[in-house]
């Protein structure tokens, strides 16, 4: 079974992005419970989400509980479900007795770095175990594309990295996340391996106990969020052959909603393997493993790097005191649908924004409706009914492109 040359007698367990991977974080906790080692688990908020703790606000490291909540964070703040919330009450109920965290990247990365160091020092954690599943935090900036979610992974790459605490990331369910294409999932394990990044491969099986307790913990949140890379790993597991799927993602604004359907490929050599990976030797070849001060700048700089859909796409920000409408999606999107999202956010700006930000392609499209007052930095074009606001936030973008 998995992490048998793991050498950690006190790691803590971090899922490296959102959604469900403080679920596949379990995997790993439950398969440590069964080698006598009781392993802590954390996951991390999304960047484009606010969260409070027992009404407490969001801070670098939080202690989860049934009382975490979620929130868009409009001038029209609005309660998002989460499962996160869930995951102490499930682990207990696995006799699994875990303290569960949440890493926040709202006060940029420095800080973050100091917090969980004192945690790691207080708690005597001796390692940390990052866990991904999919293969997005493998991917490779302008040569992987077709990336759909890569804030949280990235960053918490960039984290762990800088920690003197030893670290290890384990990869598994390669593919199953349809952000990694077939010769690109080759190319990057040809890398790692002579790179002497890749650490170990291993096995697991559907029938290993702990992954019955990751699929029994799936199975209590998927009402709450069915992760497609967790349903697909899982379903690796009892293939033997090739599995070709259509995948499908959504982009929205407020109650407007489009989806892009695309083919992807999971290839059965990589079924029920388990990769073992030196985080911080990967870190070193990851551009989009940067440093940052609040998560405005953690959105731009990787929409610079790589023009990809992420997770705070036409979403909200506060970073600047300015309530910012991200008015920039993914590629994907083009044409007619693409224009109406955008216009449809640009006509409700005043009652959820103060100002709106776009790409300068589609701020020049003459079919885009901007608002009384424009002003461009770069790449980008700021848009707002006042004009003191896009001031405002136009110097923070200067600050940040510099």
């Amino acid at each position: 079974m998995m992490l048998n040359k793991i050498p950690y007698r006190k790691p803590l367990v971090i899922g490296t992005g959102g959604g469900n991977d403080i679920v596949s974080a379990c995997l790993v906790v439950a398969n440590l419970r069964d080698k006598g080692i009781i392993a802590d688990v954390a996951g991390v908020c999304s960047p484009g989400a606010v969260h409070t703790y027992e009404f407490s606000e969001e801070m670098p490291i939080n202690v989860v509980t049934s009382g975490t909540r979620r929130y868009i964070h409009s001038k029209n703040v609005k309660e998002i479900s989460f499962l996160d919330s869930k995951i102490p009450e499930l682990l207990g109920n696995e006799g699994i007795s875990s303290r569960v965290y949440h890493l926040s990247f709202r006060h940029g990365t420095r800080r973050l770095i100091e917090d969980l160091g004192c945690l790691v020092k207080e708690r005597g954690y001796d390692g940390i175990i990052a866990v991904d599943v999919g293969g997005d935090i493998l991917a490779r900036g302008k040569k992987d594309p077709t990336i759909l979610s890569p804030l949280m992974d990235f960053s918490t790459l960039y984290v762990l990295s800088k920690l003197s605490t030893p670290s290890t990331l384990v990869e598994f369910g390669l593919q199953t996340d349809g952000e990694l294409r077939p010769q690109g999932c080759a190319e990057i394990l040809d890398e790692l391996r002579s790179g002497g990044i890749m650490l170990d491969e291993q096995e697991i099986k559907l029938a290993d106990k702990p992954v019955q307790v990751f699929k029994r913990i799936n199975d209590r949140v998927k009402h709450v969020r069915s992760g497609h890379a967790v349903v697909m790993a899982l379903k690796t597991l009892e293939s033997s052959e090739d599995l070709h799927e259509d995948y499908r993602f959504g982009v929205r604004v407020l109650d407007q909603h489009v989806t892009y359907n695309f083919p992807i490929t999971l290839e059965s050599k990589y079924f029920g393997k388990v990769f073992i990976i030196d985080l911080k030797k990967l870190a070193e070849t990851r551009k989009l493993a940067f440093p940052y001060k609040n998560t405005l700048e953690l959105f731009l700089k990787t929409k610079q790097i790589v023009d990809t859909k992420t997770e705070m796409d036409l979403l909200y920000n506060r970073d600047s005191g300015v309530c910012l409408w991200l008015a920039m999606t993914c590629p994907q999107i083009q044409n007619e649908q693409r224009i109406g999202l955008l216009n449809y956010g640009l006509d409700n700006l005043s009652q959820h924004a103060d100002v709106a930000l776009l790409w300068k392609a589609d701020a020049e499209n003459r079919k885009i409706r901007l608002a009384q007052h424009s002003s461009q930095v770069g790449d980008f074009v700021f848009t707002s009914s006042e004009r003191d606001k896009l001031k405002q936030i136009e110097e923070e973008i200067q600050h940040i492109s510099e």
